[in-house]
């Protein structure tokens, strides 16, 4: 959502800065001399300061702050300023005041959303997929991104179809890896620059599975070995397989990619029947198996 704010102030340039608060209490938002500040509009895009944005740097008296949730309390600070050169000053006992928005719906796309949903894969990795019925005038799609569902950063652009009377479906991946539960929304810029959002999207990634180390058949009968990882994925690791003496006969390395991965135990040629020790070292405690060889 948004909203437009005035701004007061005589001196060559005024700042505004947005902070969202939990119960409307006062957060610092103080401007610091000879720091320039970029305000931008949307909200979470301008320069930090303090624990908020910049949303407004220059020489009017109004903005129209976008990007905005409902039902949140913000803090807003008016800083007036004079610059010469690299040189800049605040008068930082301008105006502070809390303001909350009001509860509504996300303001509906200029375009016929029929989905936006998103699925995470066994590694952690989100993938975001939507579906329009028709577009009018679409520039792109941003695909913005939060760990709080209250403070979104854009983390990707999608092109748009522009005009479009038929059902077009887009996906966008996100490389970064989910670690905890993760906020998406998407972000609809027209060609006249104006923005609207989509509903919040949450996704979470799946809980890791246990690691475990099989080695197969047992005995092996005068087949080939076996070694099944689980939950190796994307890591490399040290494999060794040593007699009932300790003497080293075997020594690799392992790079799996998948979280169940296969991979088979090339044994010296002639080894004998008898008992041996696979040890697998991962970034964990090392694993140790006993297996029978046979013929």
């Amino acid at each position: 959502m948004e909203l437009e704010f005035g701004i007061g102030g005589t001196g060559q340039g005024r700042v505004l800065a947005l902070a969202a608060t939990v119960g409307g209490m006062p957060v610092p938002l103080v401007a610091a001399d000879d720091h320039f500040y970029t305000g931008n509009a949307a909200y979470g895009q301008g320069t930090a300061l303090g624990t908020g944005y910049a949303v407004y740097s220059g020489a009017g008296h109004a903005v129209t702050v976008t990007g905005l949730q409902p039902n949140t309390y913000y803090y807003i600070t008016n800083a007036e300023y004079n610059a010469a050169g690299a040189s800049i000053a605040y008068n930082t006992r301008s105006t502070s005041i809390s303001i909350a928005t009001r509860s509504a719906p996300p303001a509906p796309l200029p375009v016929e959303l029929t989905s936006f949903t998103g699925t995470v894969d066994a590694r952690g990795m989100a993938l975001l997929h939507w579906t329009t019925a028709t577009e009018r005038n679409t520039a792109y799609f941003g695909l913005e991104r939060s760990l709080n569902s209250s403070t979104f950063a854009e983390a990707g652009r999608v092109a748009a179809a522009g005009t479009s009377t038929r059902p077009l479906t887009y996906q966008w991946p996100d490389l970064q890896r989910l670690t905890q539960p993760t906020y998406y929304r998407l972000r609809q810029v027209d060609r006249d620059g104006a923005v609207h959002y989509s509903a919040v999207v949450a996704l979470a990634p799946a809980p890791r599975l246990a690691r475990r180390v099989e080695v197969y058949p047992v005995p092996s009968a005068g087949q080939l070995v076996q070694l099944l990882l689980q939950a190796y994925d994307d890591e490399v690791v040290g494999l060794r397989v040593s007699d009932a003496l300790g003497r080293v006969l075997l020594a690799r390395t392992l790079a799996p990619t998948e979280a169940y991965y296969l991979a088979s135990l090339p044994l010296p040629a002639g080894l004998a029947s008898g008992t041996y020790v696979l040890t697998l070292f991962g970034s964990g405690t090392p694993i140790q198996k006993r297996f029978v060889v046979s013929d």
